[in-house]
């Protein structure tokens, strides 16, 4: 790509990094996981001065105290879909993760970084809003601490100054609260055409002690449907009675038509998916929403609820020679502000094993392994890098014969064309190596976010099942 020049500088503390916004204000950008931010620079919508990249700040904090979820601003989203003290606490955040995009964008998406981008159609969003979360926000001058509902204040926009970082989200800790999530959207990982949040907490007589009834995709920001809570708080939840408080909700909306469906049908689907969350929080009532299943090796009595501890920043120079690890050898590679981690890879090291797709991170054929976790390297900077150990297919190779799962794709033909090969083996061999008994649905949810373009999506799931199987027997 035609590259925009821009300045990149990787502060090593927070005073560092809101000093250099105060300094440069709007022509500055800050880049957290990078999911949106690098899709904006790559198709010019974003011309930045500097970007202040601050993933390596130690604001990847997830922890509960006195009553609170506290959430630190670089949590990445596979922790909220992963911890199981998160689910306990709070079990409206991990199946809203599941719902993010796919497994590379939960790999670095950041809780920050997804709130600050305020998406209307977004779940994190629409989460804090039904949540009541409360925001802090850090700049060189001080903090102050903002309200959800007052932090979105338009399409694309919040109550963010340009000098100011999202440092933490505080969520109120909402055991004994059922809590369900419904949306549409027209792709697996796609914003959704609508989403809705439902909550109901019941006192000792059954009926609705308290309500919450949240909207992305009808409006500019998240919504609170705060008539239909009224309308359910005091009352038994019987069938009829959260079918006309899904009416009250859905008529309280004035959704506008856009290029994929019109207003009047966004709004019907809103009252027909109100409905269905509504029910399944009041089933789900008292906390009895399942756990997410641990990694293999992880007790699930008391998981680790701190974030894995970022790695040490880079010196702050504009083109410095950075040292990565590719597939087990250590490389120092020289790399420009703007060039991402795909281009690195195969322009200047030609490594073309990794394919390059669509640009967007939706294809999933550049999908790398950064730390053992697959993301898109067309939505990564190389000088974000900073010496994580990346592995490509080439990667996969062992004594100079096929890994098992490759030879499990031969086998079963699902090699096809091999353009999404490298993405769907690495996708897939990362995904069991966490959940290594996954049931064939797991594995679809799983791949769910690398396309295929020859449609042969049946025998790749039966090549990772094979493999998954051997796996389990020793093999």
């Amino acid at each position: 790509m035609s590259e925009h020049p821009f300045e990149y500088v990787a502060p090593d503390t927070l005073e560092e990094a809101l000093a250099l916004l105060r300094a440069h204000g709007a022509e500055a950008k800050v880049l957290a996981g990078g999911q949106s931010l690098v899709p904006l620079l790559n198709y010019r919508l974003a011309r930045p001065r500097l970007v202040v990249d601050i993933t390596g700040l130690p604001l990847a904090h997830v922890r509960a105290e006195d009553g609170w979820l506290r959430v630190g601003g670089l949590a990445r989203h596979h922790a909220l879909e992963e911890f199981a003290e998160i689910a306990r606490a709070c079990p409206l955040l991990p199946e809203v993760a599941r719902l993010i995009g796919n497994v590379r964008v939960r790999s670095l998406g950041t809780v920050g970084g997804s709130l600050a981008h305020a998406d209307p159609a977004a779940e994190l969003p629409l989460a804090m809003v039904a949540l009541d979360a409360r925001l802090t926000l850090a700049s060189a001058s001080g903090r102050r601490t903002v309200a959800a509902r007052d932090f979105f204040t338009g399409y694309l926009s919040t109550a963010l100054g340009a000098d100011e970082l999202l440092t933490e989200i505080a969520v109120p800790v909402t055991r004994g609260m059922g809590w369900a999530v419904e949306e549409f959207a027209r792709r697996a990982g796609d914003f959704a055409v609508v989403a809705v949040a439902a909550g109901v907490s019941l006192d000792r007589r059954g009926r609705v002690d308290d309500a919450r009834v949240a909207f992305a995709g009808v409006a500019d920001r998240p919504v609170r449907a705060t008539a239909a809570e009224d309308a359910l708080r005091g009352q038994e939840p019987s069938a009829d009675r959260l079918a006309r408080v899904a009416e009250i909700a859905r008529d309280g909306l004035d959704p506008q038509s856009d290029a994929f469906v019109s207003g009047a049908y966004r709004r019907l689907l809103a009252g027909v998916l109100a409905r269905r969350a509504l029910a399944r929080a009041v089933s789900s009532e008292g906390g009895s929403a399942p756990l997410p299943k641990p990694p293999p090796g992880m007790a699930a009595a008391k998981p680790p609820l701190e974030a894995a501890t970022p790695p040490e920043p880079w010196p702050q120079r504009e083109t410095p020679g950075r040292r990565v690890v590719i597939n087990g050898r250590a490389r120092e590679v020289d790399v420009r502000p703007g060039e991402t981690l795909l281009e690195m890879l195969r322009n200047t090291l030609g490594i073309f094993d990794v394919k390059e797709g669509c640009g967007e991170g939706v294809c999933g054929a550049c999908t790398v392994l950064l730390d053992g976790r697959p993301v898109s390297s067309c939505l990564v900077l190389a000088a974000a890098v900073r010496g994580r150990a990346i592995r490509t297919v080439g990667g996969l190779e062992r004594d100079g014969a096929l890994h098992p799962l490759q030879e499990a794709f031969v086998r079963h033909g699902a090699v096809q064309c091999g353009f999404c090969t490298p993405g769907m083996l690495l996708t897939a061999l990362a995904f069991l190596e966490r959940h290594p008994r996954a049931s064939r649905d797991e594995v679809r949810g799983a791949l769910a976010g690398n396309l295929c373009r020859c449609t042969g999506y049946a025998k790749i799931l039966d090549a990772v099942q094979a493999y998954a199987r051997g796996h389990d027997a020793g093999a």
